[in-house]
């Protein structure tokens, strides 16, 4: 693993299941900067959706998360398990 990927940072919400970040995907991320450009008196204001269901890829449970729920997380990349060696006959 090089350096540069364990100091990398991306959008995403913690798991309400498992505690896990999770990315958001980019679509997501457009009507978070949308939300962000518009007043609250603007009416295509009222039309952007908060909140988005996201599957977490960690312990494969979706819930509904809103847009304030966005953070910056670290990347930490998980450690594959390692595969015994089976001979087989």
């Amino acid at each position: 693993m090089s350096v540069e990927l364990s100091s990398q940072h991306f959008r995403g919400v913690v798991c309400r299941h498992c505690a896990k970040p999770v990315r958001v995907p980019k679509i997501v991320l457009q009507k978070d900067g949308e939300s962000h450009a518009h007043s609250a008196s603007d009416s295509s204001f009222q039309l952007i959706s908060r909140v988005f269901v996201l599957r977490c890829r960690s312990c494969e449970r979706e819930s509904i998360y809103t847009i304030d729920q966005i953070v910056d997380c670290k990347f930490t990349p998980t450690p594959e398990p390692h595969r015994a060696a089976h001979s087989v006959a």
